[in-house]
């Protein structure tokens, strides 16, 4: 699953808070209970792009965010050559 079209499990359940609403760019199964969540979203006047672990909560239902980061738009192009670097075997 790469596009927001298309929903990781649990995903048409509620977030647990409103700090992580934005833009679901990408939603990347991890396992059988949690996903990778990219969302694009402003945060106390800074665009950021959250790259975070989001699961299933096995009491309530819920898809929650778990451990990640927000990133600021501005470095993504430092951030996505890095990590470019090790997809093509580079250090």
């Amino acid at each position: 699953m790469t596009t927001k079209e298309k929903a990781a499990p649990g995903a048409n359940r509620a977030a647990s808070s409103s700090a992580f609403d934005g833009e679901i760019v990408a939603e990347i199964p991890k396992n059988s209970r949690e996903v990778y969540r990219i969302v694009r979203r402003d945060f106390k006047g800074y665009r950021l792009v959250d790259v975070r672990v989001w699961f299933d909560d096995a009491t309530t239902g819920d898809l929650r965010p778990g451990k990640g980061v927000s990133i600021k738009v501005e470095v993504l192009p430092e951030i996505a050559s890095a990590l470019s670097g090790l997809i093509e075997g580079g250090p």
